[in-house]
Parts: C-alpha cells; structure tokens; sequence
C-alpha cells in the first residue's frame, strides 16, 4: 500500500514524542562513537510545511508542535533543531527524522534514507539535494532493517516508523527488527508505533518480547481522553533496543512531555524485557 503520506499528520503530538526522544538518542550515540551509520527505514519527505493544504487539512499539529512551541514546551534538544527551519519565530516547518538526523550527524558519519511511496521520494529527494553523504533509496523500508545489519562502522541506529496502515506491520516490524537483531545484537533500533483503539502495538510488542532480543526500554504517552471520532489515535509509543543511558533518562523526557501535552496524559516508562505474558492470552 502506498497511500500513506505523513505531511496530513506531521507535527502531532506523536512527532513530538519521537522527534524529541530521537534527538536525545543521537546526541548520546554520537558523544559515545566517533563514527556512526543511521538508517531511516521510513524516511518521509524530510521536511513538512504546516502551511500546506494538506497539513491544515487535519491540523494534527495545533494540539501538538504548535502547542509546544507556543507554550515554550518543546524539550531543548528539539527545540533548537526546530528553531533553525523557523528563525522569523513562527512555527511553519516541521522536520521530520530523516532531517533531525542530518542536522545532528557528523560530515564522518553515515545516513542512509528509505522511502518507498514515490511522491514522498521525490519531495525528499528535492530536501535532500545539498546534503554530501546521504544516501537516499527508494525501495522497501522493512527488507532494509535486515539489510542494513550490520553495518560498516559497526556503530549505529536504525529508526522505525512505518504507517501501520496495513494491520500485519505490527508484527512484520517486530520480525525485522528480531532478524536484524540476530545479525547485529549490538545495534540501537529506534521502534515508533500509535496506540489504537485495535490495539495493534500489543502484537508488536509481545512478539519483540517473545523474541531473543533484549534490553528494550518502551516509552508511552496516552490521552487520559478517549480519542474524538475521526482521530483514533490516543497514544505515541517508542520502543527502543539497546538504549545508550539509563531508564531516568527516558522517564524524565517522557513525563516531560505528558505534563506539558494539552490535554491531560498520562506516562509510561518500563524494561519490556521484565513484562509478564499472560499465559490466557499469550500476549503482555
């Protein structure tokens, strides 16, 4: 399926949650390698104009980057890096992860993009165009987790943040991620995944949790709100393999970011490796 396009959700409440941990994680893996290779496996267009038709078509983004931003609420890393695609101090740009990755790597280290819809390509070929040293691929993003492991430099993360529109992703991403996993057992993989009223991240993570992999610290942000008709989505949640600081790190950016949402929410910080399988369901 290649209808999904992230430019009518970009800058929810989700992008925050992601864009800041991501932030996070890529100023702690680079002050501990000298070098490292980063894949996006979902790449986007790079950048999103909240001006644009289909932005303001949703405005996902006015309960969430714009609230922030408004509200002095992003988290320091991501505000600066936001604060540079919007100097005149309104918040018209959003970038997404394959942007925050290149403005914080180093010219030594390795960014490799996928995106597989092709008009997306195409807008992030065009974002693209001045970067040296990123290697952009229109191709399958899940076959490139396996793919890419491991790289070269041995150092490095791989962000995942598929649309999820197709039910069988939850499970496919934990798949990957395992074969991956098997390949390179040191590697950090960044997992994004929405909390739904189907409930589809309990397969995801029950299957990553069945797994061989280990040490997976998951980060959830929920709406203590039912989610309004025509906006399903009541949480963002992050599972990542191999974290490079410890659990405090994560609780603090999480609940940093539940408090300031503007709605009430609720945070959820835990080793996925210490969740008990219900032995009726078979799931966490």
């Amino acid at each position: 399926m290649l209808s999904y396009q992230h430019i009518y959700h970009a800058g929810n409440f989700a992008d925050v949650h992601k864009h800041a941990i991501l932030v996070e994680l890529l100023k702690a893996l680079k002050a501990k390698n000298p070098k490292l290779a980063v894949l996006d496996t979902h790449a986007g267009r790079g950048t999103y104009d909240l001006r644009s038709e289909e932005a303001q078509k949703t405005s996902e983004y006015t309960s969430g980057a714009q609230h922030f931003w408004e509200n002095d609420g992003l988290p320091e890393g991501l505000k600066e890096i936001v604060s540079g695609f919007n100097p005149e101090g309104d918040l018209n740009i959003w970038p997404g992860s394959s942007m925050i990755a290149r403005k914080i790597l180093r010219p030594g280290d390795k960014l490799t993009c996928i995106e597989r819809h092709p008009g997306e390509f195409a807008e992030l070929q065009k974002t693209m165009s001045d970067a040296h040293g990123v290697d952009l691929q229109q191709k399958d993003g899940f076959q490139s987790i396996v793919d890419f492991s491991p790289p070269p430099l041995r150092k490095g993360l791989v962000i995942i943040d598929p649309s999820y529109e197709i039910k069988t992703e939850y499970v496919q991403t934990a798949k990957q991620v395992h074969l991956a996993w098997k390949k390179w057992s040191q590697g950090v993989f960044l997992i994004w995944y929405p909390l739904l009223e189907a409930q589809g991240h309990v397969q995801l993570l029950t299957h990553l949790r069945k797994s061989e992999v280990k040490d997976v610290l998951v980060s959830e942000v929920r709406l203590d709100k039912a989610p309004t008709e025509g906006y399903r989505m009541f949480g963002s949640g992050i599972a990542i393999v191999n974290p490079p600081w410890p659990i405090n790190v994560l609780d603090d950016l999480t609940n940093h970011i539940a408090d300031r949402m503007p709605q009430k929410a609720h945070s959820d910080v835990y080793w996925l490796d210490n969740q008990p399988i219900n032995p009726e369901t078979g799931t966490i």
